[in-house]
């Protein structure tokens, strides 16, 4: 496991004390895991997956799998991260909003903040919500109707 974590180091471009940091435990603790004095604790591995928690467990434990989970590893569904175009699309929503209240009268205002919010309201719908614990489990809630 400890070429495991030196890997997880290596690939986030850190330092053994700036790991030991970015974790929240000390810098020794690392370094004795590192030299093969210690093995690391349960502690310590919730800690790195609380920090990374796009590494997989199962490598990290028991070095099976890849280094980082899919990016749909909960139930096969997408991660919050794996839709860049849509966060491109939000940004250049608020762009195109900016400029179009930049010209407006305060009358002018109310009427392109409605129509513009209301376009953004109707483009996008939650399809399920997922809250993950510390302790490693999961909820999904899943809404009941479409108007959401």
């Amino acid at each position: 496991m400890k070429d495991r974590i030196l890997q997880i180091i290596e690939t986030e471009h850190l330092t053994s004390g700036k790991f030991a940091l970015t974790i929240g435990t000390q810098p020794s603790i690392i370094s004795h895991i590192l030299n093969g004095r210690n093995k690391p604790s349960m502690e310590i591995i919730q800690k790195i997956l609380s920090t990374f928690p796009t590494v997989n467990p199962d490598w990290l434990i028991l070095g099976s799998g890849s280094m980082y989970r899919s990016s749909s590893f909960v139930s096969g569904q997408p991660s919050l991260f794996d839709d860049v175009k849509s966060k491109t699309s939000d940004t250049n929503q608020k762009l195109i909003f900016s400029k179009e209240i930049a010209g407006t009268s305060k009358e002018d205002t109310s009427s392109v903040l409605n129509t513009s919010l209301s376009a953004i309201v109707q483009a996008k719908k939650i399809n399920k919500i997922t809250v993950y614990y510390s302790d490693m489990t999961f909820e999904e809630f899943i809404p009941s109707t479409s108007i959401l």
